[in-house]
């Protein structure tokens, strides 16, 4: 298998005589968590955590303290779950731990590479470690690190390397034994805006072979871009998840509204448009403009009727749309349902 002529990551032969997974669409869920509880002492983690999350790149969201690196160590079966079960791949995360590690890729946040090697070295070594043959390894090593951009560099050692090389090579060394689950842990973290999107793109390729990528990110802007599926946590449960663009998409029948004229005009169109529709959310109001948003206005003709009446210009009538930082939001202030 060649990355450096491929462009992207190959996914594995499968072996279902070996009890691995069978290749599935994207539509079929890769990581199941149900009903999973973990406490530390007194602190509970997860509590009652369900959640399903598909294969794709997938954002996985929430405060400090939220639950989300437990959820992961316990996928890994690195923690053992008070009650509550995880099937990643359709793998038991407690009986079947071994074999699900040996497939997955983990990009820490933290400095985790050896100073006193060279890129090619590192990550050959850790494809050995991960059971290839030296040849085969150090081959891989060099597909992974033209993968990743890292050309000549890679004979120099790690400690004279930017931030944004080693957030490169950290990568090189999560995928160099062909994961077919990849855990990224802020994985842009001290980049520079062209290393930024240079980052997201190799993300954007990863996600688009076939694997599962879940990227564990505070900047919501950059999950929303790379990731086709979020989950959202906060208190070891799930606050909301679904495909980011049917997150984004807002409410169903909900109505963003800008209107310019003078201000007694608009004044008394907001008044106007009270009385016909639910007005949710006042934006900008004064100086010759006012945003809203809107419910219940049926098809629109009374909105653009009463704009007419009272002599102002509607400018933009659309139906609502977020970013993920409003999503985010709204989750922790009770507004939101789980799913899509």
């Amino acid at each position: 298998m060649s990355m450096a002529t491929s462009g992207a990551l190959q996914a594995k032969p499968v072996d279902s005589e070996a009890g691995s997974e069978k290749p599935v669409g994207r539509s079929a869920f890769h990581l199941s968590a149900r009903n999973v509880t973990v406490r530390f002492g007194q602190v509970v983690a997860l509590d009652g955590f369900t959640a399903d999350i598909p294969r794709g790149t997938v954002g996985l969201l929430g405060p400090n303290g939220a639950g989300k690196s437990t959820f992961i160590k316990a996928a890994l079966g690195l923690l053992q779950p008070e009650s509550g079960s995880i099937q990643v791949g359709g793998l038991d995360s407690q009986s079947q731990s071994l074999q699900i590690r040996d497939d997955v890729g983990y990009m820490p946040e933290h400095d985790c590479l050896l100073p006193s090697m060279n890129a090619v070295e590192l990550v050959s070594y850790l494809a050995q470690i991960s059971g290839m043959g030296p040849r085969d390894a150090m081959q891989r090593g060099h597909e992974v690190l033209d993968f990743v951009g890292i050309n000549e560099e890679r004979y120099r050692l790690v400690r004279s390397y930017s931030t944004g090389m080693k957030q490169k090579v950290k990568l090189a060394q999560a995928i160099v034994h062909d994961p077919a689950l990849l855990f990224l842990d802020e994985p842009t973290s001290g980049m520079d805006p062209q290393g930024r999107e240079e980052m997201l793109d190799l993300v954007r390729k990863i996600g688009s072979s076939d694997k599962t990528v879940i990227v564990s990110s505070h900047i919501l802007q950059e999950v929303e871009r790379v990731c086709d599926f979020v989950v959202i946590i906060s208190n070891g449960k799930l606050v909301r998840s679904g495909e980011t663009r049917a997150l984004v998409a807002g409410e169903e029948g909900v109505q963003a509204l800008t209107v310019r004229g003078d201000d007694a005009a608009i004044a008394a169109y907001v008044k106007a448009i009270g009385e016909i529709c639910e007005i949710m959310q006042r934006g900008e109001e004064g100086r010759g403009q006012a945003s809203l948003l809107l419910r219940g206005c049926g098809n629109g003709k009374a909105v653009f009727r009463l704009a007419r009446d009272s002599g102002v210009q509607i400018r933009n009538y659309r139906p609502e749309r977020l970013d993920l930082e409003e999503v985010f939001l709204r989750a922790f202030k009770g507004g939101a349902k789980d799913g899509s």
